[in-house]
């Protein structure tokens, strides 16, 4: 793909309201998980690992992605890598020569204040958001030709002792701009990943530890300077 084509573009104006599609698109998303099945048609658990239910989650998420592109937007879609940011990108049709990021993330409710979340992953301070012109590992285009980056937000309650079909339960999806539900902690550990933040009435909001989308670039990539792996 000729990357010239795609270019941040600063005209506003536009009546798609993505926003308001990814939510009505994924209102009454649901769990329906019953396990692994092999090609003998038996069907095995589920692994107990908050990774596999990503997973998941994910890939659900992208077939709902691909059929709202496909139908209202007749855009493109490129999924990244497993990874490589952003989960998927939606370039042409509906967007012209902007290219659009979307990334599904789950966050697990606390198990004894379900006002509070496990902090979600918004992606790398250092590499290709450091050095938003270059393309770098990690992203499958570079970071800067990216006009929106949104976030679909998989809140759930998780129960390890019940079976596959109810280990996971009562999805609640956000959906905002980045920037808007970062925090100023890093995801996990001391690790180059940026954080969400955690109280869910506050995700629901979209009121992040950040006055303006700058402000969030700035911040992070100051700390993206001085991590060191």
């Amino acid at each position: 793909m000729a990357l010239d084509k795609f270019i941040p573009n600063p005209q506003k104006g536009s009546k798609i309201d993505i926003r308001k599609d990814l939510e009505e698109l994924f209102s009454g998303f649901e769990w329906k998980a019953m396990g692994i099945a092999n090609t003998d048609g038996q069907i095995y658990p589920i692994p107990k690992i908050p990774q596999v239910v990503t997973g998941i989650i994910e890939s659900l998420g992208k077939i709902r992605i691909h059929q709202l592109a496909k139908t209202k937007y007749k855009c493109q879609v490129i999924e990244g890598g497993s990874r490589e940011y952003p989960d998927i990108t939606l370039c042409g049709g509906a967007f012209g020569s902007r290219m659009i990021a979307v990334e599904i993330k789950t966050a697990r409710r606390d198990s004894k204040r379900k006002d509070r979340t496990s902090r979600m992953s918004l992606g790398s301070c250092a590499g290709y958001f450091l050095h938003p012109d270059r393309k770098m590992a990690g992203c499958r285009f570079p970071y800067g030709l990216y006009y929106e980056h949104w976030i679909v937000g998989c809140i759930y309650d998780w129960d390890e002792n019940a079976p596959s079909e109810s280990m996971v339960s009562n999805i609640e999806v956000i959906v905002h701009p980045k920037w808007r539900i970062a925090s100023r902690s890093t995801a996990t550990g001391d690790t180059a990943a940026m954080g969400s933040i955690i109280d869910i009435n506050e995700l629901r909001a979209g009121r992040g530890e950040f006055e303006t989308e700058k402000a969030f670039e700035d911040y992070w990539r100051g700390r993206g300077k001085g991590y060191k792996r």
